[in-house]
């Protein structure tokens, strides 16, 4: 993702934003008994896409389960862009957020967690996805966010082993549709 410049309005843009997704994620991290920071809830998101491929057939197989497994190892909530996490902190932080290193530790059990219960959070969980991408200034770019997100769910599913691997397709391209980048 190309770097966000920190403009009045940029600041503006996630005042107003993160409450947003922050309301649409309350139930799940409420179920969940846990808080993530602005920067966490960021890289959470990125990764949803993912859990909601994985969930199409309703079921995780051995492969989505190894699909997630090497996601989870390569997240490091310490490692995001310094220039995004200023900006994020202009957005309120709850108290009680988990520290990163708990979040790195969690977050593969949580996108596994969210794969076998979408049906719970599936509506929230798009809703803040997409809210996540009015960070992406240039949808069409190779490297957006947008077309990452498209290009990850595709995969995913390429990799599935669904027996109805047609009514999988079709979930998915709805998924992407709701989420605006089919």
């Amino acid at each position: 993702m190309e770097t966000i410049a920190i403009t009045p309005e940029a600041v503006e843009e996630v005042k107003k934003i993160y409450p947003q997704i922050r309301s649409h994620l309350e139930k799940y991290m409420k179920d969940r008994n846990f808080t993530m920071s602005n920067s966490q809830i960021f890289i959470f998101l990125t990764y949803v896409p993912s859990a909601l491929a994985i969930s199409a057939d309703k079921k995780v197989d051995e492969k989505e389960l190894k699909i997630l497994d090497k996601i989870a190892r390569s997240i490091d909530a310490n490692a995001l862009d310094l220039n995004l996490v200023e900006l994020l902190s202009f957005a309120p932080e709850p108290m009680g957020v988990i520290l990163n290193e708990e979040f790195n530790l969690k977050i593969g059990c949580e996108l596994l967690y969210i794969s076998r219960n979408m049906d719970k959070y599936e509506n929230d969980f798009i809703q803040a996805v997409k809210l996540l991408l009015k960070f992406d200034k240039n949808p069409q770019a190779d490297t957006s966010m947008t077309k990452t997100f498209s290009r990850f769910m595709d995969q995913i599913i390429e990799s599935s082993l669904a027996l109805d691997k047609e009514k999988e397709l079709a979930k998915v391209q709805s998924f992407k549709q709701r989420l605006g980048i089919a």
